[in-house]
């Protein structure tokens, strides 16, 4: 497969805000360039006028500047109902998750495209199916990845299994996210957690996201390093 300028959006677990990241890379991205976005697997999807599967996280991402460059189907290839795993959403379906498929449907989307960003579903082990993880599809579309991650309490084992899996893969690390995805004040342990992940990622690109959003200038530092040196 020829290299496309696409990035990886991962996160180390569900609900840390890869959707709310991924929507910062684009809007920045797409005001300066042709910029699209990419859900391989959604679940938790809802019923749309026409009964179609909807998926929330690519209609809040798409929202912004990123533009269509397939159909629907093809920026989502494999939407579920059921808010579970993708291996459990996709057996309760009947429809097994490809990763061919997938790859078929990046190649049609990243045409054209200056930048592609592509958001996981959970972590990086999250599994597809019984023998394939989320992990495996970022090795086989040999993507560069951003890390999300957080700062509550176990964020340091989280982040660094995740950096160390991702190493041991052959997967490039290209920018690492410390977002603040919860309205809570910042205790000395949260900033003693950005501290530490911030120093053992160094010199990775990385970028504090308050909650609520970041500073515009440290978005467009982080996304321009980035794109850099794709």
């Amino acid at each position: 497969m020829d290299k496309r300028p696409a990035l990886f959006v991962t996160a180390t677990d569900t609900g840390i805000g890869k959707t709310y990241i991924s929507r910062i890379i684009t809007d920045y991205s797409g005001s300066q360039q042709k910029t699209s976005y990419m859900k391989p697997v959604q679940t938790g999807c809802t019923r749309g006028a026409e009964e179609a599967l909807k998926a929330p996280d690519f209609d809040t991402v798409m929202e912004g500047t990123a533009v269509m460059n397939g159909t629907y189907e093809q920026h989502v290839p494999y939407r579920f109902e059921p808010a579970c795993s993708p291996h459990l959403a996709a057996a309760l379906a009947g429809r097994p998750i490809s990763l061919d498929h997938i790859r078929d449907c990046f190649l049609t989307i990243s045409d054209k495209m200056s930048l592609v960003v592509v958001e996981g579903a959970g972590g990086i082990l999250t599994p597809l199916a019984e023998t394939t993880f989320i992990i495996d599809l970022i090795v086989y579309l040999k993507l560069p990845v951003i890390v999300v991650t957080s700062p509550r309490i176990g964020t340091l084992n989280h982040t660094f299994l995740t950096l160390r899996v991702l190493h041991e893969s052959g997967v490039r690390v290209a920018g690492v996210v410390f977002n603040y995805h919860n309205n809570v004040p910042a205790s000395f342990v949260q900033q003693e957690n950005r501290r530490m992940i911030e120093a053992h990622t160094h010199p990775i690109p990385f970028l504090e996201v308050p909650f609520g959003g970041g500073n515009q200038q440290s978005v467009k530092d982080f996304v321009d390093a980035i794109i850099k040196g794709l």
